[in-house]
């Protein structure tokens, strides 16, 4: 019981299923003896069980339908092989193959250890125990167990470097600047070895490129201590140190130019300690920061609080927009679009929830569609067609909003610059991708009703929002008579001076300047 009272001080709540506050290892040992096992959740907890655990089970079971047939090695640690009888990951249904008293299930999901219990309970199975309650058990304390679950495999090692092995991330996905690098690398060498580090393994990607799951923490860990060099358009994790001998490449995840504040100049305002330590920690790493635009290599000093080497090659991710025709099919043909028709590509960023800094979610402007379309046909004719895209971090809330027959979901889509690539014309509000078709002088119209609140206590800028080289609406019929009332001359000539003033020059050709210097650094040859 005291035990049981220690648990409860450090997490301040009592477990919502009463069997979680008092199952031990010691009860799991007992229980399942004679009894068919099974593992619930492919992850940290799973990995913790086979490297402490010496007993075979039947399989493991996730709710992820993605990783559904995938071999288990691909989300944790290959031990596990010889110790699971089914080496697939298993559907739920694959437990109405047994009675009910002759399995047991072993929950090593450790953020819905709650709900996943709840499910089996409604499948009529009771025969289950935590990872992470009974560990808490064990150490007297939910956030110590937690913490020693997560991180018992980061352990130091002495892997050998592999000069020719490259890590690349990008948000989890195959998309940015480092999908367009990476295939130049392709074209200039078949030497290589490139890793991408992934949140799906499903994801279709060129030959010579092989996908790491990021929570298969072992290999994630052994990939990126083995590589030579890592690519990456956002912060590498706390509990990864570069070795001496490798090279960190930062490319970020915006254009040649960003319109919020971002790194230290974003969590100081923010004031948020975690996120500043995540800055800190990667401003010592980095070696190399490729840029577009000499603002973008300014604000990357700032933002980054980086001293060292700058490569201005240009936005790697915006080539694409210098091949419209190409990407135009391919979005048509994804989407069954009419290719006689234009398109209207609209792109709002997320918020973050009020109150709630690292909790984002969309906002739903309720953009007048119809009012829109008509006004875009009345000034450039044609007919339309209309693709939303959420920010990929609230992509998800796209499912739940209602939208008219014409309106495309294209939140899912893997990769934001074809979809700019094929539009016509781009709605947005405050996100940093109105510049791409800039770049080409497509047409670029904003609409921020929360243009107040959102400037004042949401973002700070880069840039002032009013010198922006796009007209600015905070109301439907503001937007409706900006599109209207477009001049394409008086447009070009100010998105030029624009281009010009902040250092802008893109050519369609910055992925291949890029794809050098990475080629190069493999070779050794530093800038």
């Amino acid at each position: 019981m005291d035990i049981k009272e220690n648990i409860l001080d450090d997490t301040n709540h009592r477990f919502g299923i009463d069997k979680f506050n008092f199952q031990t290892w010691e009860d799991f040992d007992n229980f399942k003896k004679n009894k068919f096992v099974f593992i619930f959740g492919i992850g940290y907890g799973a990995d913790f069980y086979f490297e402490n655990y010496t007993e075979n089970i039947v399989g493991i079971i996730d709710n992820d339908e993605k990783k559904h047939g995938l071999p288990i090695n691909l989300f944790i640690d290959k031990i596990a092989l010889d110790k699971c009888q089914e080496k697939k990951v298993l559907d739920v249904s694959v437990l109405k193959q047994y009675k009910n008293d002759n399995i047991v299930i072993l929950i090593a999901n450790l953020k819905a250890f709650e709900q996943i219990a709840e499910q089996l309970e409604h499948l009529g199975i009771c025969n289950y125990f935590s990872l992470l309650t009974m560990e808490a058990i064990r150490r007297k304390s939910f956030i110590t167990a937690k913490d020693h679950i997560t991180n018992s495999i980061i352990t130091k090692r002495t892997d050998k470097i592999e000069q020719n092995k490259l890590v690349f991330y990008t948000t989890g996905g195959y998309f940015g600047h480092g999908k367009y690098i990476a295939e130049q690398l392709l074209k200039l060498r078949n030497d290589l070895d490139i890793v991408w580090i992934v949140n799906d393994l499903t994801l279709n990607v060129p030959k010579g490129i092989r996908l790491v799951y990021w929570k298969n923490r072992k290999k994630y860990i052994h990939e990126m201590r083995t590589a030579k060099i890592w690519i990456h358009d956002d912060m590498v994790p706390l509990d990864i140190q570069k070795r001496p001998e490798q090279i960190y490449v930062q490319v970020k995840h915006w254009s040649s130019v960003t319109l919020k504040t971002f790194g230290f100049d974003f969590t100081t305002f923010r004031n948020d300690a975690v996120e500043i330590a995540m800055c800190k920690h990667n401003s010592e790493m980095i070696d190399y920061i490729i840029t577009g635009s000499k603002f973008d290599t300014d604000t990357c000093r700032s933002g980054f609080g980086f001293k060292g080497k700058i490569i201005q090659a240009g936005s790697s991710r915006s080539d694409v927009l210098f091949n419209e025709s190409k990407y135009r099919q391919k979005i048509c043909s994804f989407y069954n679009l009419d290719n006689s028709k234009k398109i209207l590509l609209y792109a709002p960023t997320f918020r973050y929830k009020q109150d709630e800094y690292n909790i984002r979610e969309a906002y739903e402007t309720n953009i007048d569609y119809e009012l829109i379309v008509d006004k875009l046909a009345s000034r450039f004719s044609d007919e339309w067609s209309v693709l939303l895209r959420l920010h990929p971090l609230v992509s998800e809330a796209s499912k739940s909003m209602k939208l008219l027959n014409y309106v495309i979901d294209a939140s899912d889509y893997p990769d934001s610059q074809e979809l700019v690539a094929a539009a016509d014309v781009m709605i947005t509000d405050y996100s940093s991708i109105m510049f791409e078709p800039a770049f080409v002088r497509k047409p670029v119209f904003l609409f921020a009703p929360d243009r107040k609140e959102y400037i004042n206590g949401e973002r700070k800028l880069l840039i002032d929002y009013d010198t922006l080289p796009f007209s600015i609406a905070e109301s439907n019929e503001d937007l409706a008579n900006n599109i209207e009332n477009f001049n394409q001359e008086e447009y070009v000539r100010q998105v030029d001076e624009f281009m010009e003033k902040y250092g802008v020059h893109e050519d369609g050709h910055a992925s291949e300047r890029a794809a050098k210097f990475i080629s190069d650094l493999v070779d050794g040859i530093r800038s």
